[in-house]
């Protein structure tokens, strides 16, 4: 008994020290799996097609319902590419989970299951360290972008069944889809949504991929059918990359680290996402979508009437009425300038699957004999079977490419295209975005002589270096200033710092900040709530590294400062900067920032005026007294059609601004480029603008207007019929006794077919003689950088 009872208890001390150990592991929770996540803030469900199609197109939307509490599912309906092996297909959630891992700020460490939905295995993963974060994949082969086999078009418009990619890493049997089984699957993910975000159902193969069309038409189906109001919103893929940049900031550069992130893992090419020179890069700064409801049962297509805009000559298609040839025409937002692409019955993937429709007379534009009418629309009528591209190409149904020669409508064969050949659905484009600036002009070296300043973004992260290029003599652009910012693909936090200068978030200015008579390059950034400067002193043969010249409070948040603008109080060199603040009622009001009378940067608010607009222009002009100064701001007018001019300026102490003056109706919001004649000197400022010249087949009208006599029309100068008005910025300069209109523009290049545009930079250079202006140039210089690669934002809103 004494020896049965010692074992007893030594049995019980050994049990006891094995559930010292054993017991926290059945009552905590451990890092192995993730913990329930709280989704009371709601449930955005996103469904793409491929693997990086919500990092492209959807992004930031998925981040910042992520920041504001919600939970995320994001569902990748096809695994891998079109054709594609299975270890592409590990490559690509590879990249994903890594991408995922940055968007939420943790590490990529994940749980991995394959659950089953409606009976259907499915690839789960969920973020450990943030368990609101959950992938679906769905593994189903992909199509051909540009013709070709399009299995999920097979699928949902002819019954096929399809087969996907193993489960799990591949020793798990794979799903098999018909179009019923799919729609219960994406009907249980759908089920808990209170947000769902897809791509664009309404547009027609190839403008977008047949993937991403199908996965949107698919996804609305299946969401109408949950029989309760939920908001939906579709996104465009493709074309976006020749619109209008609509992110900046903290979105773009945030954007730019997760794509960077993932591609560094698929393909392995991080150079092209932080540049505008490819097609991952242009999607980077764009984001267009359109809200719905799922209680608002659409079919699966729904046209939407668009212009068709070549942005190579600044003009829209036109109708011209049944039976004769449509024509390229001045934009003017009429209805004979909307059409749609209209899908026709063909198998999925096959060409010549679309009519062109226009608005105003429900006729399709029909090709016979090399000539183009519009006609009565026929369903199965060869000669009105086009093919529309993605990159704003355009098939006509000989296959032939339409586009423009001498500001006429042109069909050609399609081998070495520029931009004459590339359309828009959109206006404005990337090209004639009148927000983005190029090269700055002024006296860096204090010899007398300006220099024109480029800033380049940089392929190895999101920095920038600064280029000075001599406007005489010939030598070639010199690097005064690398920013380099380098990029770590597996970093979870932000690479552009608080006090990190990276292009997408910066506004560049140059002006004479110390007073040295050199120009010195002044770079603004966001920082804490407010703007932060920067200023590089030039040293006469380079750019020092930036300190930092003046912090702004909240009143002056760079996301709503439309504009800064360096000016100088009459005679004297220090150059201080006028700023215009949007405010919530669509007004702006202006600040001032620079030195005070004991030497120190302040910040003050100058003017409130209720005329102005939240989108207006900012033009410093000459001042002839010490402690004056003299603007102008330029916004659309109460119609929206002309360009108001308002004076406003410093005088004894007293900013004010005096009555409102219309240019004349030929000088519009949307067409009209300014730059300013500001040499020192007793005449008046002038201002040269620079309008697309329609009378003629391409070209530009370049006017010269004096604001001190602020109701005289302005004088035509000259016919540039070689210049282009989209991709090209006017400036006036002094070379030493000639004045000179130089032009920071874009050298025309042939594309390929998957770009919107290319090119070199370029500087060309028209003497002025008095009122006469050179219509020829009489320099040029080429430059060795990608002319895409300098253009920053220089205002919020056009």
């Amino acid at each position: 008994m004494l020896s049965n009872h010692r074992f007893d208890r030594q049995r019980l001390c050994h049990l006891c020290f094995l559930l010292l150990f054993i017991v926290p592991f059945l009552i905590l929770p451990t890092n192995t799996h993730a913990a329930v996540p709280d989704c009371s803030a709601g449930t955005a469900v996103t469904v793409v097609a491929h693997l990086d199609d919500d990092l492209l197109f959807v992004e930031p939307a998925i981040s910042e319902r992520l920041t504001a509490g919600w939970c995320v599912t994001v569902v990748h309906l096809i695994g891998g590419a079109n054709g594609a092996r299975f270890d592409y297909v590990q490559k690509r959630e590879e990249g994903t989970r890594l991408a995922y891992a940055r968007l939420a700020g943790v590490s990529n460490d994940w749980d991995e299951s394959t659950i089953h939905i409606a009976d259907e295995p499915v690839f789960e993963l969920r973020l450990k360290e943030q368990p609101r974060v959950r992938l679906l994949e769905l593994r189903l082969p992909g199509g051909a972008v540009r013709g070709g086999r399009v299995p999920l078009g097979l699928l949902w418009d002819e019954g096929a069944t399809l087969t996907t990619y193993p489960m799990g890493h591949g020793e798990i049997a794979p799903a098999h889809y018909t179009r019923d089984s799919l729609s219960a699957t994406l009907r249980l993910i759908l089920q808990g949504a209170t947000r769902i975000y897809t791509l664009n159902p309404d547009t027609v193969p190839f403008i977008e991929h047949p993937d991403h069309i199908y996965a949107a038409r698919i996804t609305r189906h299946v969401a109408q059918s949950l029989a309760r109001a939920i908001p939906i919103s579709y996104f465009v893929t493709y074309p976006m990359g020749n619109w209008p940049v609509n992110l900046a900031g903290e979105q773009a550069q945030r954007k730019r680290d997760v794509a960077a992130t993932y591609f560094s893992v698929d393909g392995g090419d991080v150079a092209q996402v932080f540049g505008e020179y490819e097609w991952n890069g242009d999607w980077i700064l764009r984001q267009y979508a359109h809200d719905d409801s799922t209680a608002q049962v659409r079919p699966d297509f729904v046209g939407t009437p668009s212009v068709l805009f070549n942005a190579a000559s600044s003009r829209c298609l036109a109708s011209a009425g049944s039976g004769r040839e449509p024509v390229l025409a001045p934009c003017d937002g009429s209805m004979r300038q909307q059409w749609k692409w209209e899908p026709r019955s063909t198998y999925p993937g096959n060409e010549h699957n679309a009519a062109l429709v226009s608005a105003a007379t429900g006729q399709c534009v029909a090709e016979r004999d090399g000539t183009l009418a519009e006609a009565p629309c026929k369903q199965w009528e060869p000669s009105q079977r086009w093919t529309p591209w993605d990159f704003g190409l355009v098939f006509t149904p000989s296959r032939r490419c339409l586009g423009e020669e001498n500001g006429r409508l042109n069909i050609r064969g399609c081998a070495s295209l520029t931009t004459r050949y590339r359309w828009s659905t959109t206006r404005p484009t990337w090209a004639t975005d009148l927000r983005l600036a190029g090269a700055m002009y002024g006296d860096v070296t204090e010899r007398g002589v300006p220099s024109a300043v480029y800033v380049q973004r940089r392929g190895d992260g999101p920095g920038f270096d600064v280029y000075v290029q001599p406007l005489r003599g010939g030598s070639p652009p010199v690097r005064w200033y690398a920013n380099p910012v380098p990029f770590d693909s597996h970093a979870i936090t932000p690479t552009c710092g608080t006090d990190t200068l990276c292009f997408d978030s910066a506004r560049f200015l140059l002006g004479d900040f110390d007073g040295d008579g050199r120009a010195d390059l002044m770079v603004i950034m966001p920082r804490e709530g407010g703007s932060a400067f920067w200023l590089l002193r030039s040293t006469g043969s380079a750019f020092e590294a930036p300190i930092q010249w003046f912090q702004s409070d909240d009143r002056i948040p760079a996301g709503r400062a439309q504009q800064y603008v360096a000016f100088a109080g009459g005679t004297q060199p220090l150059h201080r900067i006028l700023l215009a603040v949007q405010k919530p009622d669509q007004g702006a009001e202006l600040w001032t920032v620079g030195e005070d009378e004991t030497g120190h940067v302040r910040q003050a608010r100058v003017l409130d005026d209720s005329r102005f607009r939240f989108d207006l222009r900012l033009l410093a002009l000459r001042s002839r007294k010490n402690g004056t100064a003299s603007f102008l701001a330029l916004q659309p007018g109460s119609d929206g059609e002309r360009i108001a001019a308002i004076p406003f300026g410093l005088a004894n102490g007293h900013w004010s601004a005096a009555n409102t003056a219309l240019l004349p109706p030929a000088f519009r919001p949307d067409t009209t480029k300014f730059s300013i004649d500001d040499q020192l000197g007793d005449a008046d400022t002038a201002i040269v603008m620079t309008v697309p010249n329609f009378t003629g087949p391409r070209g530009i009208d370049v006017w010269k207007w004096e604001p001190a006599c602020i109701g005289t029309a302005p004088v035509l100068l000259a016919s540039l019929p070689d210049e282009p008005w989209q991709d090209a910025s006017p400036a006036i300069v002094h070379k030493g006794t000639r004045t000179t209109l130089a032009f920071y523009r874009r050298a025309d290049t042939v594309l390929d077919n998957t770009h919107f545009s290319g090119g070199q930079a370029a500087l060309e250079q028209y003497d002025i003689d008095g009122r006469d202006l050179h219509d020829h140039p009489d320099a040029r210089s080429p430059l060795p950088v990608i002319y895409s690669e300098t253009l920053w934002l220089e205002r919020l809103n056009r």
